[in-house]
């Protein structure tokens, strides 16, 4: 999930003493093919695989405890055995056991692993791939980011994850208003948040729209996206930001002036301190995570859906994550680690995709999953129909994630909270960025 601590600064410089033990005894990171198996699978004893991941609560955690158990049980030979963490305590664990002489052999992808790529403490995958899956059963186009080096697949994907529009139906009825679908625009959203926006005196008792959900880049680069803008021309190693452009600036400014002209949604401080969220009823539509749906389906006093990310003008784009799994380059049982993560690839999307927590990479399991009693008449729109102009919501490098929390995030908040000028925070945001990507 996209709910994450900003811990980079940490990870760094942990990054820097794993170097320090590891770097001579590791390895190219596309050494290892498929086939080197360099562990005991021969010897008749099984194979324990030790795999490190976060949890995600309660639900979610049940349900990968259960797919571990199901693995185990159906290959007598391999035992995973799976340790679960806070998240930020995950990536310190993993790093520490990467540069030590045995370390685990699995673990499950995020951002901060990058770092650890480029240390060469990955096994190479594509061979696997190339050996054992059929590649015409996925959307292989939407797994070319875990292409680290252009070529090669570094990260086995489970998982997608992605966007989309909420809504209050209820206060749509109250209304008289149409339903969002597929064809509406971000004017669209605009024009029903005044109307479904409510006044007593100078009070608002219900608004329209929550802007302020969208105040991280990986949310409001969808709406300078579907008019052709974008941030980076290579989401692994960008050299600059393009950040101050006409693109860019009539995103945020239309997001702002949700805000602070046309008062549809809540500024943070009146969000914060009336505790609104779409679950009170108070707000009548947002653009959150599909990850949100766990909460979403508990809601009892009204009835909600949900739609695809509006349109600018003709253009759309659907931010889209992915999780999955890495193999550690000096994992003694590299043949018995990717059985497991293969079988979460294939024979486990059946019963992903029938779970609706996450969105299955494997066509054929998501396409004849069932729909559950509790999924709204958009679900499937919504959820799976993004594909076909879906954008990575990723930039992966160490320097990204340091320009983000030192210059990303305070712009945002001027922005978003304080309602400051846009091109001017966009002008001094980008020459500083730029400034950091490119220093040695």
């Amino acid at each position: 999930m996209k709910k994450r601590k900003a811990v980079w600064m940490l990870l760094i410089v942990v990054s820097m003493l794993v170097t320090i033990v590891a770097g001579c005894s590791q390895g190219s990171g596309g050494s290892g093919g498929a086939g080197d198996s360099g562990g005991d699978s021969g010897s008749g004893e099984k194979v324990k695989l030790r795999f490190i991941r976060w949890s995600n609560g309660p639900a979610l955690d049940k349900e990968e405890q259960d797919k571990i158990k199901r693995f185990n049980e159906s290959h007598p030979n391999i035992e995973v055995q799976m340790t679960l963490l806070p998240w930020d305590e995950t990536f310190r664990k993993i790093e520490l056991s990467l540069a030590s002489n045995d370390p685990i052999d699995l673990f499950y992808w995020d951002v901060p692993a990058y770092a650890w790529y480029k240390k060469g403490l990955f096994k190479n995958l594509q061979p696997y791939f190339d050996r054992d899956l059929n590649m015409e059963e996925y959307n292989a186009e939407l797994f070319e980011p875990f292409k680290f080096d252009g070529k090669n697949m570094y990260v086995a994907p489970e998982n997608y994850q992605t966007l989309t529009l909420y809504y209050n139906k209820t206060a749509f009825d109250n209304a008289g208003l149409d339903y969002p679908n597929a064809d509406w625009t971000w004017e669209d959203v605009l024009e029903a948040a005044k109307k479904l926006t409510i006044r007593e005196g100078n009070r608002v008792t219900q608004y329209g729209f929550d802007a302020t959900a969208m105040g991280t880049w990986w949310a409001w680069m969808s709406l300078s996206a579907a008019q052709g803008g974008k941030l980076v021309e290579d989401v692994h190693e960008p050299t600059k930001i393009t950040l101050n452009t006409p693109e860019t600036t009539a995103a945020l400014q239309f997001l702002q002036d949700m805000i602070y002209k046309h008062k549809v949604s809540p500024d943070v401080a009146t969000k914060d301190s009336m505790g609104l969220n779409f679950q009170t009823g108070k707000i009548a539509m947002y653009v959150g995570g599909d990850w949100d749906l766990g909460t979403l389906r508990e809601i009892t006093d009204f009835e909600w859906d949900m739609a695809p990310l509006p349109k600018w003008g003709e253009g759309r784009a659907t931010p889209y994550f992915m999780g999955g799994y890495v193999m550690a380059e000096n994992t003694k049982h590299p043949e018995e680690a990717w059985e497991f993560i293969k079988w979460t690839m294939t024979e486990n999307q059946k019963t992903l995709a029938n779970q609706h927590s996450w969105i299955a990479v494997h066509n054929p399991s998501r396409e004849a999953a069932e729909m559950p009693d509790w999924v709204p008449s958009g679900y499937k729109e919504a959820r799976f129909e993004w594909m076909k102009d879906g954008m990575i919501g990723d930039i992966y490098s160490i320097k990204w994630r340091e320009a983000y929390d030192k210059y990303m995030v305070p712009m945002q908040d001027e922005i978003f909270i304080n309602g400051g000028s846009v091109p001017d925070a966009l002008a001094k945001t980008e020459r500083e960025i730029n400034a950091l990507l490119q220093s040695k």
